[in-house]
């Protein structure tokens, strides 16, 4: 409160003043308040209140002259009394006595407690007497007249800072000038906190979760047959309607026939063959270790230029074996009696006779060689035509055929075409062999005097001599086995 507050007439200075209705509890452990108030700020005040009206230096103005304002009538009941001190106009110079300032009007303070209920109950009764006598500061005027302030400071003093003609306020001002805090207690309300959504979220998931694999382990756990396995019980009905059209995924390719397989293999579009740059050994062929020797320095020759060949058209490839034998041969394909060089598809072997080979080289060394040369390169070929699927389906075909007639048209379409697919190979490596000069003129008159008619009994399985010589230029001159498809030849150049 106020150091300059005077109390009313009639009112003992040193009595408190009386607020209503006031709590005799003593405050909560711990219930300071950070606004500067007491938690029993109906009695007390923790600090000083700041003064809202100063008092301005002194000598700064003349006061005006004139005596108190006296108090208005009282109001009607229920409205607060009209306070000449705020409505009426300031007094005119000179009225008030000699040596004392005149009244200035200062307006009200701000509204805050003074002038409004108090939390106690009622306000308080104004006390009636007569006025009190000037004490130099603020004063109240109480009784019936009203409850108005009125300030005067005495003469000498400083006085208070002169605020010049009263502006009319609305009587709703309060004092002290401080808000008025709730009562500490259950019933004060405090500003909720707010729960993170993200907090919120990992809640809801891991509540989701929990129940999730709980209902997961009562169901493994239990032993209701009627819990229906969707992996074992069919559906009543398709789950899906077919549709009219067949869909646009093609099926798996059939195979090829054993027609198509002799007629349109892959092997008719190799090309011209790679040569190896092979010379023709050195091995004399006239013993059993030379004949080996011999047979096996032109083999990985062959090998490597049909393996070339075979990785061209994408057909497998392996390397077949080599047995040069004496006398009579027996194998998974048959047996031999010495005399006759063949092949066998079931272990993919080439047989190789020695006499027969030492025989020519014996008589002629150049005629030995080019036989010992043309008969391996001949084998190779079917092994060329097993690596491509030929063999297998040409010998199905020779089996399947209607009459014996047909049998041997079979054999010798299978044998010519091997005699085609090794001169190819000898046309490709002769200029590294050298197959020219002598060589090459004996290799002419060789393939032109084999066939049929000069073999012991007759039998009509590799083609006559005519043909023989055909099929083996035609393969030497364009080094290619794309021209060795005897199977689609017409028959006069295959009988």
């Amino acid at each position: 409160m106020s150091d300059n507050w005077t109390p009313p007439p009639g009112r003992n200075p040193n009595e408190p003043e009386p607020e209503g209705e006031q709590p005799t509890g003593k405050p909560a452990p711990g219930s300071d308040r950070g606004d500067g108030q007491s938690p029993l700020w109906w009695t007390d005040s923790a600090a000083k209140q700041k003064e809202y009206i100063q008092p301005a230096p002194p000598g700064d103005q003349p006061p005006p002259a004139g005596p108190p304002v006296p108090p208005g009538p009282p109001g009607p009941p229920g409205q607060r009394p009209n306070n000449p001190s705020w409505n009426s106009a300031p007094p005119a110079a000179g009225s008030g006595p000699s040596g004392r300032r005149g009244a200035r009007h200062a307006g009200p303070p701000p509204q805050s407690g003074r002038g409004q209920q108090q939390p106690g109950g009622q306000r308080p009764a104004a006390q009636p007497g007569p006025p009190a006598a000037d004490t130099g500061g603020w004063s109240t005027t109480g009784g019936p007249g009203g409850d108005g302030w009125q300030s005067g400071p005495p003469a000498g003093d400083g006085g208070f800072q002169g605020l010049g003609q009263p502006v009319p306020q609305p009587q709703t001002w309060q004092y002290p000038p401080i808000p008025i805090p709730q009562p500490p207690g259950p019933g004060r309300r405090r500003k909720p906190r707010r729960t993170s959504k993200g907090l919120l979220i990992g809640l809801v998931v891991l509540a989701v979760l929990v129940v999730g694999s709980g209902v997961t382990l009562a169901l493994r756990n239990t032993g209701d047959d009627k819990v229906p396995a969707s992996v074992d019980t069919p559906t009543a009905a398709p789950s899906e309607t077919p549709s009219g059209d067949p869909s646009a995924t093609p099926s798996t390719p059939a195979p090829p026939t054993i027609d198509e397989i002799v007629t349109t293999s892959r092997l008719y579009t190799a090309g011209t063959l790679s040569p190896t740059q092979c010379l023709e050994p050195k091995a004399i062929p006239n013993t059993f270790a030379g004949a080996k020797a011999y047979y096996g320095l032109i083999l990985p020759c062959l090998n490597r230029t049909w393996w070339l060949a075979m990785k061209k058209t994408s057909l497998p490839y392996r390397a077949p074996k080599l047995v040069v034998f004496v006398g009579p041969m027996k194998t998974i394909c048959g047996a031999e009696g010495g005399n006759r060089a063949f092949y066998c598809g079931t272990n993919e072997t080439i047989y190789l006779p020695y006499a027969l080979g030492a025989a020519y080289y014996n008589r002629n060394p150049v005629s030995g060689r080019v036989w010992m040369m043309n008969t391996l390169a001949h084998e190779y070929g079917h092994h060329v035509q097993k690596l491509s699927g030929i063999y297998a389906a040409s010998l199905s075909r020779q089996v399947n055929a209607a009459t014996p007639a047909d049998q041997m048209t079979e054999s010798r379409l299978r044998e010519l075409q091997a005699s085609c697919l090794g001169s190819a190979y000898l046309g490709a490596a002769g200029p590294y062999i050298p197959l020219r000069g002598p060589l090459l003129a004996t290799w002419k008159v060789l393939i032109a005097n084999t066939g049929d008619e000069y073999s012991r009994p007759r039998v009509h399985d590799h083609g006559s001599r005519v043909n023989h010589n055909y099929w083996s230029v035609r393969g030497f001159n364009t080094k290619s086995p794309n021209v060795c498809n005897t199977f689609v030849a017409q028959p006069p150049l295959t009988n």
